[in-house]
């Protein structure tokens, strides 16, 4: 007697199949078909979930995303709404969610980095990575603000987004060029970012 199946692990289960091929062969590569070879799994079963390859490709975006943000906010909680008595090493440790400090890290970030470029021309991906963009610039912002108690707004903007740059930058680098940009690299390069913060104008 076949098991029932829990809807959400199949899904779950379908995000993790486009992951693997997009970081094996890129975007492009991803169609129903493909998936449901991939996961094991008959193109109906997949059908079953996603109408289209692009319901299936905006699902495994948020499913990213998501993932991405939990770890942001596990990294600095915020009991209050704001975190309180943020310290220089609770921020580099939220930032180093979204460098590809390990495999968990990596495949996500490589995923992310395809699909956000791939919402230039795919009108279906633009609200989902407009989304990532805010919502992690909104968890930077906090957590520059409780490192630096009365930042101005104009300040806390511009430093964010010089934060940001500096870390998708440093991720992709890292992505592409793992061998030399290691682990530790990566994590004095952020930690030298939010110490000059931290410290404010000279």
């Amino acid at each position: 007697m076949p098991r029932n199946v829990d809807p959400a692990e199949r899904r779950q289960e379908v995000v993790e199949a486009v992951k693997r091929i997009v970081v094996a062969d890129g975007l492009g590569r991803v169609s129903l078909r493909e998936v449901a070879a991939e996961a094991d799994l008959v193109v109906g079963s997949v059908r079953h979930y996603f109408a289209t390859s692009g319901a299936l490709l905006v699902h495994a975006f948020e499913s990213v995303v998501d993932a991405v943000l939990a770890r942001l906010a596990s990294a600095v909680p915020e009991p209050s709404g704001a975190p309180l008595g943020v310290g220089e090493d609770e921020v580099v440790a939220q930032l180093c969610q979204l460098l590809p400090l390990d495999e968990e890290r990596a495949v996500d970030l490589c995923v992310w980095a395809e699909f956000k470029l791939a919402a230039r021309t795919r009108p279906e991906l633009v609200a989902t990575a407009e989304r990532s963009h805010r919502a992690v610039a909104a968890v930077v912002g906090r957590s520059l603000m409780a490192l630096r108690p009365g930042l101005g707004s104009d300040v806390l903007v511009r430093e964010a987004e010089r934060l940001l740059a500096t870390i998708e930058g440093l991720g992709l680098h890292a992505l592409l060029q793992g061998r030399w940009l290691d682990a530790q690299l990566c994590l004095d390069v952020v930690r030298t970012q939010v110490a000059g913060i931290a410290a404010g104008p000279h």
